[in-house]
């Protein structure tokens, strides 16, 4: 449903633009990663493949080469790990409540690094969409769109990260204008809790994006949302927004819909929408903004730990050590001592924006 309003920006344009002019001091361009994203991606087949040279965990080499490869781009980047209260059932299983086994050496990885990262009260989503629609980081990289839920407003598209230094970025001024002026706040919720999305796989049965995008145009989509963050009861909000629900579908008197939808006006049942799943969505276990940890400015890797953990993890010996960081590292070296250097110091021109 948004694909329309993506575009393929290159990296540098986007860190640069509008970045490293006039006196200093400098900020980065600042993307926030659902680290959660990375451990899925990372043990799946396509991102690396089983041989005799794969050596020891393959998963945390896969998340070495892709943070490597990252972060030569002048970005800085905050990693958000979900925390202990995030939901007990999403996508329709139940989470765990240990912390993937993943996370321990990812988090010595990025310490070395230099790479900030952080622990979400909840979901690392919601507290990325919070930090962006603060204006805390300038991007959410996530391939989840949930996020819009939770107030994102400029999204890169994790997996598609491409070898040209290209990736798929989704704003909502873009949403608004190339596929719906009315897709902001509220509406966003009304979307997933109709097409059925992390917190309830099925939504409205029969209802699919074009028909809640249908209902989005016609309704008040702050009812919905009222029911568990208004004063007013739950269940009169819920009411509300299904005879109005039914309403529309049963006739499309607005001609807002496209057409009727009889059959599904008849069968909504009363007991949609859950209000748990509204709750859900609407107040999310997120660490409040001013008890959030201060960013840093960027910084290069600490070269001898990150060797020792490399050949902890990986099992790599010198030689191949030397041949991965000659590579995969060093560029990285030198751009965060760039980076360090225009936090503290004007350019001497503005050929570094251009």
């Amino acid at each position: 449903m948004l694909e329309p309003a993506a575009t393929m920006v290159p990296i540098v344009s986007l860190a640069l633009s509008d970045r490293y002019i006039g006196p200093a001091p400098h900020s980065p361009y600042v993307v926030g990663i659902d680290a959660s994203g990375w451990f899925e991606q990372c043990q799946q087949g396509k991102w690396h493949r089983a041989h005799a040279q794969t050596g020891m965990n393959p998963a945390l080499r896969t998340f070495l080469f892709r943070l490597s490869r990252l972060a030569r781009y002048p970005v800085k980047l905050v990693f958000c790990y979900d925390g202990e209260q995030r939901p007990k059932i999403k996508r329709g299983h139940r989470v765990s409540t240990k912390d993937h086994w993943m996370v321990d050496p990812t988090q010595r990885i990025l310490n070395v690094f230099n790479m900030q990262w952080l622990t979400a009260a909840g979901e690392a989503e919601a507290q990325l969409g919070l930090m962006n629609r603060a204006g805390v980081i300038d991007a959410v990289m996530t391939d989840d769109s949930d996020v819009f839920v939770f107030g994102a407003h400029t999204v890169l598209r994790n997996s598609t990260f491409s070898t040209d230094a290209t990736i798929k970025l989704y704003t909502t001024s873009s949403i608004q204008e190339l596929v719906e002026p009315c897709l902001i706040g509220d509406a966003f919720t009304t979307i997933a809790v109709c097409c059925g999305g992390d917190y309830d796989k099925k939504g409205l049965p029969g209802c699919g994006r074009e028909t809640a995008l249908g209902l989005v145009r016609c309704m008040d989509t702050s009812t919905l949302c009222d029911a568990v963050r208004g004063d007013n009861s739950p269940d009169q909000s819920l009411q509300r927004w299904r005879d109005a629900a039914r309403h529309h579908l049963m006739s499309d008197p607005t001609g807002q819909m496209g057409r009727a939808h009889p059959a599904l006006a008849c069968s909504l049942p009363d007991s949609f929408p859950d209000l748990h799943v509204i709750d859900l969505y609407v107040k999310p276990a997120v660490t409040p903004l001013v008890e959030l940890p201060v960013l840093h400015s960027p910084a290069p890797p600490d070269l001898a730990p990150l060797a020792l953990l490399i050949h902890n993890l990986l099992g790599w010996d010198a030689k191949r050590l030397v041949s991965a960081f000659r590579s995969t590292v060093w560029p990285v070296v030198v751009l965060h001592e760039v980076l360090e250097d225009l936090a503290k110091n004007s350019p001497a021109s503005d050929e570094v924006s251009q």
